[in-house]
């Protein structure tokens, strides 16, 4: 069991270490007015957003988890992953997008100018 995978399977690699942040956010629809009171209410469900980061990935590893996203190269937008909700304490599959992605190319070799490793990648997988 990986801590999280898509529906299809596909295991994204483990993250590091206490990098697995998980927040929820609660959609509203106002602000605060001119005395500081909160004026709104909320409009819609709680969402959950999962931030991971892996020290280093292979080259597969790191093209692997890109193309899940890439729509040129068969991947979407929106995929459903299973994940540990907090809120039931347990692994849920749900419908999440893809924020930012990033790593630094490590080692990279001077004949054939790609890196050998991709480090302090990061992605953040946001609720639909």
């Amino acid at each position: 069991m990986a801590w999280v995978e898509t529906a299809k399977g596909i295991a994204l690699p483990p993250p590091l270490l206490g990098s697995g942040n998980i927040s929820i956010s609660t959609l509203v629809d106002g602000g605060r007015n001119g005395n500081g009171n909160f004026i709104g209410q909320v409009v819609g469900d709680d969402k959950l957003k999962l931030e991971m980061s892996f020290p280093a990935l292979s080259p597969a590893e790191f093209m692997g988890l890109l193309k899940i996203f890439d729509r040129k190269r068969g991947g979407k937008f929106i995929n459903t992953f299973r994940v540990f909700d907090p809120r039931v304490n347990d692994f849920v599959y749900m419908d999440m997008y893809v924020g930012d992605r990033s790593g630094t190319p490590y080692l990279v070799n001077p004949q054939t100018m790609r890196p050998s490793f991709w480090r302090d990648v990061k992605a953040s997988l946001i609720q639909v």
